[in-house]
């Protein structure tokens, strides 16, 4: 069993594995086949133990939508209930 740092995004049998990506406890036939494509390389205690490392894009959707206790937010209106017609009968 080794453990494969992923070189290059690519879709395999139990989905997709992006670039940086640590996969633990492969076969060694399975890491073989996927070395020799050039999808991985055998990974360094070191990268193990720190884990798999991606660059995630900011959501920037999160600036754009004030919060519901941010001082800029509209507060409701109090509005009364319409008044029935049929009160009087």
């Amino acid at each position: 069993m080794k453990n494969a740092l992923v070189l290059d995004d690519h879709f395999g049998d139990d989905g997709s594995v992006t670039a940086g990506m640590i996969l633990k406890d492969i076969t060694n036939t399975r890491f073989d086949e996927l070395e020799k494509k050039g999808l991985v390389r055998e990974a360094t205690d070191k990268e193990v133990k720190a884990g798999s490392k991606h660059d995630f894009e900011k959501d920037e959707s999160e600036k754009a939508a004030p919060k519901p206790d941010d001082k800029q937010a509209q507060k409701p209106e109090d509005k009364k209930a319409p008044e029935p017609a049929n009160k009087g009968a």
